[in-house]
């Protein structure tokens, strides 16, 4: 019971840092790119309270217990870029995007590395190496947001960033649906990730682990 209680509450902390990090990184892109807009609504900030959405984080908690961690979906407050302020608002904004899930994955491999080379296992608390536990589920959470936000869907980031390697024509296509649909084709998705993820986008989140972390979090 006790590790249970304490896999949530890792798993809650890391939760706070993935979404920090993923929307900080756009904000800060964005900004630097020339939308001052970040500025204005306090989202230059490593404070999580400011990029934390509660449903998205209850969902991603909730996702991860039902499926075990083999496909776990969730959303931090989203950070509003003004295309019509970048310079290209294609291009811009589809680095801006990116931006946020190259966070998650640069964390993951940050967090997982020292757990792969077992620098941790050593360092015992209540006969469990809770550090690496920690940082193992710090990665974990990391690469499923990487995952996640890099499918190619409206509203996704993946969807975004896609844009930046198609014709321009088929970019502000996209773009258009993008806006008309706003977020119903995200929730779609999302319930199809539920119930087909653990069968298409597990196998891949299981090979980065591997690679990165190396083993599954208090296994």
């Amino acid at each position: 019971m006790l590790i249970f209680v304490l896999k949530l509450v890792f798993s809650f902390i890391a939760v706070l840092l993935g979404f920090t990090v993923h929307e900080f990184a756009h904000a800060m892109t964005a900004y630097r790119l020339g939308d001052p807009t970040q500025k204005y609504e306090g989202r230059l900030t490593l404070n999580p309270f400011a990029h934390l959405d509660w449903i998205g984080a209850l969902v991603l908690m909730a996702s991860m217990v039902l499926t075990g961690g083999r496909c776990v979906v969730g959303w931090g407050k989203p950070v509003a870029i003004c295309s019509e302020a970048l310079k290209d608002p294609v291009i811009d904004g589809g680095i801006a995007s990116f931006a946020g899930p190259f966070a998650n994955i640069t964390l993951a491999i940050m967090a997982g590395i020292p757990v792969k080379l077992g620098l941790f296992d050593g360092i015992m608390i209540m006969d469990r190496p809770l550090i690496a536990d920690f940082l193992g589920i710090v990665a974990s959470i990391n690469i499923a947001l990487f995952i996640f936000n890099m499918i190619p869907f409206p509203p996704l980031d993946g969807w975004k960033t896609l844009q930046i390697i198609v014709p321009r024509d088929m970019a502000y296509k996209m773009r258009d649906i993008e806006t008309s649909w706003g977020s119903v084709p995200m929730y779609c998705m999302m319930g199809l990730v539920v119930f087909f993820g653990p069968f298409f986008i597990a196998p891949i989140y299981v090979k980065i682990l591997e690679i990165v972390v190396g083993r599954i979090p208090f296994a």
